[in-house]
């Protein structure tokens, strides 16, 4: 290898080693984030069917700041009437993408939910969008929206919405309230 091609070369790492380091950094957009990190008492309110009243449960949540507090980890557990609903999700920022982000599973949904937004301080709402496959009708997809309104240091609130054709509809909301 020539001179000229190992300077390119280490140009090259050197840039690619910097734009990691800047889409790794931590900033106020994850710090927005940290204080949703804690115990919760969570109530669960689901609309299974159009026209009947919804179910409620109640249950518990662990937000914890993982990977260096540059997001969050939620357990979400409902001691539903049914049965036990378990669910697993991380938020964060995308410093790349300069976009928030939800992931989520749980026992009920075999996939992986991965939605993307941002957040309007003005009414202290996280609003992600995305598009999960319809379990109903194979090789389809339902549009989704989620909310997470922060209400203080001792209340939040998840909404999700989906869209199966006829409008936009409310499926579920998870209220919290720090337990400890």
């Amino acid at each position: 290898m020539n001179l000229a091609h190992s300077l390119l070369l280490a140009l090259a790492i050197t840039a690619t080693a910097a734009m990691s380091a800047h889409a790794a950094t931590a900033g106020a957009e994850h710090a927005r984030l940290a204080p949703l990190a804690g115990h919760w008492a969570v109530t669960q309110t689901m609309w299974v069917a159009a026209g009947k009243p919804p179910q409620i449960d109640r249950g518990s949540a662990v937000v914890s700041p993982v990977l260096g507090g540059s997001r969050l980890r939620q357990e979400l557990h409902i001691d539903a009437k049914d049965k036990p609903f378990d669910g697993l999700g991380y938020f964060g920022y995308d410093n790349a993408t300069r976009e928030y982000y939800s992931t989520w599973m749980d026992i009920n949904f075999p996939g992986l939910i991965v939605a993307t937004g941002g957040f309007d301080a003005a009414s202290a709402r996280y609003t992600f969008r995305a598009m999960v496959p319809d379990s109903t009708k194979p090789g389809t997809q339902i549009p989704l929206r989620e909310v997470l309104h922060v209400i203080d240091a001792n209340h939040f609130m998840y909404e999700y919405y989906e869209d199966r054709g006829k409008g936009e509809a409310l499926a579920v909301r998870l209220e919290y309230v720090r337990s400890e």
